[in-house]
């Protein structure tokens, strides 16, 4: 049976009811957990890294990030006060220990954060609201002289293809270049019905960051 087409929204901005069922779905299912523990092996981390996921939905990502940075600190932002209350529950001794905030805020305005970070992570959030030059600036200047981001989208919907996702990692490739970070690989994940692509991006050490924010 096809999910509603009113799950399917909760997707994007989970809440109530519907928001925790979309939430258990994405806590769950193989392919998530599968996806997202590929894009943490892709950025390597360190126990010291300080890490900031955007959309970190019920949570599961950022608990794999907390075993892994046991001297860091994790921030999972998400404009869904059902998927923080989630990411509270699952990730509760984190909080306690100091080694994850947990903030509501939207992508598109995003406020002060406890950077800058080592590694910023992105599964299947960005698609949504931050395929912007001026999301991805703000996003970009969070991160540390020698940071990387990680975008990781794999298609959903009636008509998935890998030429869709792969069109996607050319255009955030492009922004990202805009955005000061030139030092950009594409990774893909075989996966059913289609691949995963992540865009794995460094800052240019080259570059002044006061001279990446003036790129447009």
């Amino acid at each position: 049976m096809k999910p509603s087409s009113a799950l399917i929204a909760q997707f994007h901005n989970p809440s109530g009811i519907v928001g925790r069922l979309a939430g258990w779905i994405m806590a769950h299912r193989s392919s998530n957990l599968a996806r997202n523990q590929w894009t943490l092996d892709l950025l390597r981390l360190k126990s010291t890294d300080r890490v900031l996921e955007l959309g970190p939905g019920p949570g599961v990502t950022l608990g794999l990030i907390c075993e892994q940075i046991t001297s860091g600190l994790a921030v999972g932002v998400d404009h869904s006060a059902t998927m923080l209350a989630s990411c509270g529950k699952h990730n509760r001794q984190a909080i306690q220990d100091g080694r994850l905030k947990l903030i509501q805020a939207d992508f598109t305005d995003l406020p002060e954060l406890p950077g800058p970070f080592d590694r910023i992570i992105a599964v299947n959030s960005l698609q949504f609201d931050g395929m912007s030059q001026e999301t991805l600036q703000s996003i970009v200047a969070r991160l540390a002289p020698e940071g990387q981001l990680a975008v990781t989208f794999q298609p959903r919907g009636k008509t998935p293809s890998r030429d869709k996702a792969l069109a996607f990692a050319d255009r955030l490739t492009q922004l990202l270049a805009k955005a000061g970070l030139t030092s950009a690989r594409v990774e893909e994940l075989p996966m059913t019905p289609v691949p995963a692509i992540c865009v794995v991006a460094s800052r240019d050490p080259e570059v002044p960051q006061t001279d990446r924010q003036k790129i447009t």
